[in-house]
């Protein structure tokens, strides 16, 4: 009975403990979570909105750098027009001299040749002149290159002295056009400074406007990187690339002249020890040993993953065809000359980073050809390179996102484009 009477109240107790306390501790609970609900809805919102911000900026911070990249390309474009027009208004001023002395030459030849012409012409008057109308040659005549002609027409000038008189109109005929040359190179240079004039205005412009864009990317704190080879690097480039071709040309020509020595010199000694061995005895031969065939004009310049091929691109790295080979491989893998040839660039250089220009000469044609991102260097301009010597290293420097080697071939001489294949040709088409 007692236990029971105990049971019985332990129950009551809990009854009244659970009825008693339970809505006050329940709606506590309820008002908490309500509030902590709120507030993770809230920040989940704050969150949200910041997100939403952070990938509109950074869109807008992308537009703003592809509209860069767009213009980078165009410029870079421009500018490789501007320095090419430069070297053409160079190259004809340089026709301009040569023909103007040519001329000089030519006047002071003509000159000379007509105080000869005149004295045979008064020794021909003395001697034969009564069977010779001189009057009818002189005063029809409108100056003395007409004269000659038609003396030379009418057959009075005598055998022996036709060479002379002969070579009086054939100066004559090349003073002529040398002076038609002169005066069409002169017109030349005038459309040339103009359109140079007009390209200029255009590469200022552009240069005022990408400024423009970059300035306010700094205003927001966004970095943005330049990727252009300036006007002044890309027409060093092009006095350099003609320095190695010059080079290049003289060297082969140098290469040339020892083989031949070298070939005479081997035929001499073989004919004086024909001559000084024993009669019925034979001389063995051992078989001469070649050089391995490259297999190609142009070898492959490193071994790794082609990751990029030549053609038309997305745009979305500011060009819309890209002008050479990707080959992917980790940094420092060995990078080779694709063919014997004259350095004509070798350091660092705007979006190529680490870089080597070859210029080559192969049955008179001209070829270039670029190794970019590379880690390291180990030529020089101006120095000459065989097929397949080292140049460097693989790397990632400039306008790079991962170790590779951007590779191009230019038929003639280096010249981007960013939009077309410009001078560049497909490498993989040589391998």
């Amino acid at each position: 009975m007692g236990n029971l009477k105990k049971f019985a109240a332990t129950v009551t107790l809990g009854a009244l403990l659970i009825g008693g306390t339970s809505p006050t501790y329940a709606a506590s609970l309820t008002e908490k979570q309500k509030k902590v609900q709120e507030q993770r809805q809230k920040n989940s919102s704050e969150q949200s909105k910041a997100n939403s911000s952070i990938q509109s900026r950074e869109q807008a911070i992308s537009k703003e750098q592809q509209e860069i990249n767009k213009l980078d390309a165009e410029l870079q474009d421009v500018i490789n027009d501007v320095a090419q027009k430069k070297a053409e208004i160079r190259a004809t001023e340089e026709k301009i001299k040569k023909l103007q002395a040519q001329i000089k030459k030519y006047e002071a030849k003509m000159k000379a040749q007509e105080e000869l012409m005149k004295d045979r012409m008064a020794t021909m008057q003395k001697n034969g002149g009564s069977s010779v109308n001189w009057a009818e040659f002189i005063f029809g005549s409108k100056d003395f290159g007409d004269l000659i002609t038609r003396m030379i027409t009418a057959g009075t000038i005598q055998e022996n002295d036709q060479q002379i008189f002969e070579e009086y109109e054939a100066t004559k005929e090349k003073l002529a056009k040398a002076q038609a040359d002169l005066k069409a190179e002169r017109d030349s240079l005038v459309k040339q400074k103009e359109e140079l004039e007009k390209r200029q205005k255009e590469l200022d412009q552009k240069m005022k406007e990408r400024a423009a864009k970059i300035k306010k990317l700094e205003a927001e704190k966004v970095k943005f990187e330049s990727k252009l080879m300036s006007l002044q690097e890309m027409e060093d480039t092009l006095k350099a690339q003609e320095k190695a071709i010059q080079a290049e040309i003289e060297a082969q020509r140098r290469a040339e002249e020892e083989a031949r020595r070298a070939a005479a010199a081997a035929a001499a000694a073989k004919k004086q020890q024909g001559s000084s061995s024993n009669s019925g005895s034979s001389a063995s031969t051992a078989p001469v040993a070649s050089a391995p065939a490259s297999g190609g004009m142009f070898q492959r310049p490193a071994s790794g993953r082609l990751s990029q091929g030549w053609g038309p691109a997305s745009g979305a790295n500011g060009y819309s065809f890209h002008n050479g080979l990707d080959i992917a491989g980790p940094v420092g893998t060995p990078i080779y000359a694709a063919q014997t040839g004259t350095v004509l660039r070798a350091g660092w250089g705007g979006a190529y980073g680490n870089h080597v220009m070859i210029a080559h000469v192969i049955n008179g044609q001209v070829w270039t050809t670029v190794y970019a991102h590379m880690s390291s260097v180990s030529v020089s301009a101006g120095q000459r390179v065989s097929q397949g010597q080292n140049l460097g290293g693989m790397g990632s420097t400039g306008n790079s996102t991962g170790s590779h080697l951007h590779f191009e071939i230019h038929r003639g001489g280096y010249s981007y484009s960013s939009s077309s294949a410009g001078s560049t040709v497909n490498p993989a088409s040589f391998f």
